[in-house]
């Protein structure tokens, strides 16, 4: 079984800077290699509505694959978040439904998940990451995502429920997807605080220790925009974002990008 892998598709900004398509290159990546899964990390445009849109209109056109999806800070930018939640389980493939089983021997558990400040620097107080200003700069989630509870009690929410699924399934090959970053060691610090500051909403360790927990075999995530395919324990861990153009892009068109980045892996 062929499964592609693609976050941080930010599908918006992205047509708008390379003046592309980028749906009509997914297409076209999608007709030259046909996987039977594609499993989208979040990101995808900005604003719950867009982002279903998009998320139905590959489903519609490639019904020979399955699409699955967790949420990223961008899908659920909204007067209330959690509203914006309820958008986008509409679409079947999101993750956020339940597990979605491969095979006899491999079952796919998501949510997008959020953060709870656990790769913060010192020095400041839980108050001042829940602000997410620093200096004159603001962290665009406290002003574009609106939670019914806070930062850490979101994501306690989101704990919760992938424990109980992962329970469920423990035995299994478990491909876990989140969007938010599980281990401190693909979170970029550069000790300077105007960047370092902003780490505390990259993700949570709690994400990464239910992964060792339950012996995750695939983890899969996104939000970072730096790519990554190595070992944790023994876990295959996958970072595949596309990110932003032209800064984070490693060519000059579109397509080159979108065809060299996208992952496939084999089960």
């Amino acid at each position: 079984m062929r499964i592609a892998v693609l976050s941080d598709i930010h599908e918006g900004i992205n047509r708008k800077n390379t003046q592309t398509n980028l749906m009509e290159l997914l297409h076209k990546w999608m007709a030259a290699h046909m996987p039977d899964v594609f499993i989208i990390g979040g990101d995808m445009t900005a604003g719950p509505e867009k982002s279903l849109a998009l998320l139905n209109q590959l489903q519609q056109y490639f019904p020979d694959t399955k699409f699955l999806f967790v949420l990223g800070n961008h899908d659920i930018y909204h007067e209330d978040s959690k509203a914006a939640h309820e958008i986008l389980l509409q679409f079947p493939g999101n993750l956020g439904n339940g597990p979605v089983t491969l095979n006899d021997d491999w079952v796919v558990i998501g949510e997008g998940g959020w953060y709870d400040y656990s790769f913060g620097i010192p020095g400041f107080t839980e108050e001042q990451f829940s602000n997410g200003i620093y200096h004159d700069f603001t962290w665009p989630d406290k002003i574009h995502a609106h939670w019914p509870a806070s930062d850490r009690e979101e994501t306690d929410q989101y704990i919760s429920k992938l424990e109980n699924w992962l329970s469920e399934y423990r035995g299994k090959n478990i491909i876990l997807v989140t969007h938010f970053v599980p281990f401190s060691q693909f979170v970029l610090y550069k000790d300077d605080p105007k960047w370092d500051f902003f780490n505390a909403m990259q993700g949570s360790v709690r994400f990464g220790e239910l992964a060792l927990k339950y012996g995750v075999k695939k983890y899969i995530f996104g939000h970072i925009h730096t790519r990554y395919h190595e070992q944790i324990e023994g876990m295959e861990m996958i970072c595949n974002p596309l990110g932003y153009y032209p800064h984070e892009w490693s060519h000059q068109t579109a397509e080159e990008e979108i065809f060299s980045t996208i992952k496939i892996i084999e089960i």
